[in-house]
């Protein structure tokens, strides 16, 4: 393991990184050249839960220092392109952040992280009262999360111009989460089940609710920016909770797609759907209310050979491996599934994600071993392709 970005000194970690940027250009340049630029492209990344326990830091530390946030992401990207083989080449966009759940906060979810950067959820009210009544509309600059994402990503413009010549962008989040995950996050799974028998008048107010503050925060969001509105406006929907069984198809068709379609009809075609669920049961339903879709993030918990009989090849695919099936599985099990996922690639655009990556082992470099040896196997499977 390369460990070269725990000890370069600050003032030469952009430097460090521009140096990074042109070798992987190179390298991915060249296998471009003799792999085809049409390849099953590999990327990964750690899970940001590692990266307190990697680099020595309180994530709470990190979310209200704009300095530490800076110097954590750029020495990250060092350490992913010394030490990953994927087809990723690292650049100079940092996103401030408030926490991944920063969106919940903005319906009244108390949120706080422990120091390796788990986070906790105090229950809502809306667990107990099951009435829109509970909820405020947001306020942009005031609620919840919103001050500490603000002050991180004013500050962390403010030194990317002072300290590092304005070569380091700041991206501000969007909202990409779907309705479902905010209503399960704080409402909770067996309520959402409970009220789709018997209050379902509620669970369509809720979702739309949740839609409708959605494309609000979108809008506020282009002003705070002051970024011009797109010709053609698009959307994607992140919505774990599509999850069979957990949810039904017939609850899906019922209670979801409504909420997808007003997303569409507020913000845009929505060209692209990720859950980290089982989505094969529904992907049907899913594809004829938003036809705009183009890609489909895939998890490892779905049968992708039956995703891929059902959903037309003109649809790219997202193939994400579980991350202990990376880390645990045998090198058999790994051949199987990426054979398998050669032939799919065959008449399909196909991505493999090799990510989410954590200390699965006593160390990190056990565990980067093991995927780069999952990704070295995958890279001579496709070969082919």
């Amino acid at each position: 393991m390369n460990k070269d970005a725990m000890s370069i000194p600050q003032a030469k970690l952009l430097e460090a990184l521009k140096q990074r940027i042109e070798w992987k250009r190179g390298v991915l340049e060249e296998r471009d050249r003799t792999c085809g630029k049409d390849r099953v492209h590999i990327w990964s990344y750690m899970e940001n839960i590692a990266l307190p326990e990697l680099f020595g830091f309180d994530m709470n530390d990190l979310f209200r220092d704009p300095h530490l946030a800076i110097e954590t992401e750029l020495r990250y990207r060092i350490f992913w392109a010394d030490n990953s083989p994927d087809d990723v080449c690292p650049g100079l966009e940092i996103g401030a952040t408030a926490g991944m759940y920063y969106d919940m906060t903005l319906f009244g979810a108390e949120i706080w992280h422990r120091p390796n950067g788990v986070p906790e959820f105090k229950p809502h009210p809306i667990a107990r009262t099951p009435d829109l009544v509970v909820f405020q509309p947001f306020d942009f600059r005031t609620t919840g999360a919103m001050p500490s994402l603000l002050r991180q990503y004013e500050g962390m413009r403010e030194i990317a111009s002072e300290e590092y010549g304005g070569e380091i962008r700041v991206g501000f989040p969007s909202f990409g989460r779907g309705p479902l995950d905010v209503y399960i996050q704080l409402r909770g799974y067996e309520n959402f089940v409970a009220d789709t028998a018997e209050r379902p008048e509620f669970v369509h107010a809720l979702l739309a609710y949740f839609a409708n503050e959605r494309a609000r925060f979108r809008r506020l969001r282009a002003e705070y920016l002051q970024e011009p509105p797109p010709d053609k406006p698009t959307a994607g929907i992140d919505d774990d909770w599509v999850n069979v069984p957990f949810l039904t198809p017939a609850m899906f068709r019922e209670f979801i797609l409504p909420a997808y379609r007003l997303i569409q009809a507020n913000e845009g075609t929505v060209n692209h759907f990720h859950t980290c669920g089982i989505m094969t049961p529904v992907v049907g339903d899913l594809l004829a209310a938003l036809p705009g879709i183009r890609w489909l993030d895939v998890s490892g918990w779905n049968d992708f050979e039956a995703l891929d009989r059902a959903v037309d090849p003109a649809i790219g695919f997202g193939l994400s491996c579980i991350n202990s099936f990376v880390l645990a599985g045998t090198h058999e099990e790994h051949e199987d599934k990426l054979k398998r996922i050669a032939r799919v690639a065959k008449h399909r655009t196909v991505g493999l994600g090799v990510q989410a990556i954590v200390r699965l082992h006593d160390d990190f470099e056990e565990d980067l071993t093991r995927m780069n040896a999952f990704m070295e196997l995958a890279r001579n499977t496709f070969s082919g392709v």
